[in-house]
């Protein structure tokens, strides 16, 4: 089943070089886009078995009940017991009493953030195969789809809400805003976007980098007050703490600002400084400000993570019209195919992660694809290496000190 995956990214390469570089509308090249956005759909909606997070979620939605009596019950104990927002528990109890399958979630969710990402894609950019190639290849599709899928919802909305921001409908911005907020808290990331309104240079690139190293140094402090904040809060002082409790070296800071923000901003800023659109380039330069300042807060605070979730497409099609022109412009070539290996690199790093206890990595969490056709295929080692990943490592140099 496998070779779905090969046909999807043989499609991508072929439409990539059919139709990428045609800039004005086509009827064509649109209809290949919402073919291959159905196809991410189905793909990650009728799969068995994929990720790992997503054996959580099936557990749990056994518990669901089968009628609505008792909605109002359960979205309060998720919110108190489990931090889940009301909108997936209502969804979640919708599917069960509708379908009884968890399978209906999963094809919703996917149908969400594919159809947001693939809209997306269809305003700010004109290389909309090599950007999805790059947002498969780079598995952010598959963790989208499966890893968090309650945030997949609120990625989803977030990004039709900057898309109403950019183009001026402010309270269509605020109205999604809302409704992702009700999928996932994470979704309070995106209110940051209408402050992304400063010009972008390489004095920001320093400026963003100096910030990180400052937010560094208080984060101990900033961490403190914000558990005294949530005392007495029970589970969300928990999801807190796990998430805030890892900390960081110096040294680590600077690599994580090469990594999360230097090297997507020299090919992003280039996307940006070679686009001919006037009107695209104003985008961009939104877009790229917004990376900025995600990339500035995951440099400096490792929990903060999963915000970077919120600017991986932006960084996607800046990336996909950086690898378009790679060739086309002289000046500063060899830079720019350094900034694009060691790019890959770090992506051939997060693939090759290894768990001891199912001998597996990384990418074994997606390949083999299996589907709803083969549910006797065994995926239980996935579940293993979920139960690795998510345990968290409490070595005492890696802990904060929190007084």
């Amino acid at each position: 089943m496998s070779v779905l995956y090969l046909i999807f990214i043989a499609l991508s390469v072929y439409y990539s070089i059919r139709y990428d570089g045609i800039e004005e509308y086509d009827r064509h090249k649109q209809h290949r886009l919402w073919l291959m956005c159905a196809y991410l759909v189905c793909l990650s909606g009728f799969s068995y078995g994929l990720g790992g997070d997503k054996f959580v979620y099936m557990e749990e939605f056994e518990n669901y009940p089968n009628t609505l009596d008792d909605t109002k019950l359960f979205i309060l104990k998720g919110m108190l017991f489990r931090i889940q927002m009301p909108f997936w528990t209502v969804i979640n109890i919708a599917c069960k009493v509708l379908f009884n399958s968890f399978y209906a979630v999963q094809l919703l969710e996917s149908l969400v953030i594919n159809s947001a990402v693939c809209f997306i894609i269809s305003k700010y950019t004109h290389r909309y195969f090599l950007t999805l190639l790059l947002y498969f290849l780079s598995l952010q599709y598959f963790i989208f789809n499966t890893e968090i899928m309650r945030e997949g919802f609120a990625l989803g909305f977030s990004l039709i809400a900057m898309h109403y921001w950019i183009r001026n409908n402010r309270w269509l911005f605020f109205v999604m805003i809302l409704i992702a907020l009700t999928a996932h808290v994470s979704a309070i990331i995106a209110l940051l976007f209408p402050f992304a309104r400063f010009k972008v240079t390489w004095k920001t690139v320093v400026i963003a980098i100096l910030a990180s190293l400052l937010l560094w140094s208080v984060s101990d402090v900033i961490v403190g007050r914000l558990f005294g904040f949530l005392s007495g809060t029970g589970n969300l002082a928990v999801k807190a703490m796990y998430y805030s409790l890892q900390t960081s070296s110096v040294l680590a800071v600077l690599v994580h600002d090469f990594r999360f923000l230097i090297l997507p901003f020299v090919m992003m800023y280039t996307s940006l400084c070679l686009e001919p659109s006037e009107q695209l380039r104003k985008y961009k330069e939104s877009f790229l400000a917004y990376f900025i300042m995600l990339a500035t807060l995951v440099s400096a605070i490792p929990g903060l993570i999963r915000f970077y979730n919120y600017s991986y497409i932006f960084y996607f099609m800046m990336t996909a019209d950086f690898i378009y022109t790679l060739f086309r412009y002289k000046e500063h070539l060899i830079p720019r195919i350094g900034t694009l290996i060691i790019s890959i690199f770090f992506v051939v790093q997060l693939y090759r992660g290894y768990y001891e206890s199912s001998n597996s990595y990384f990418y074994e969490f997606y390949y083999p694809y299996t589907c709803i056709l083969n549910e006797d295929a065994d995926v239980e080692f996935r579940h293993v290496a979920h139960t690795e990943a998510t345990t968290l490592n409490l070595r005492e140099k890696n802990i904060r000190k929190i007084e």
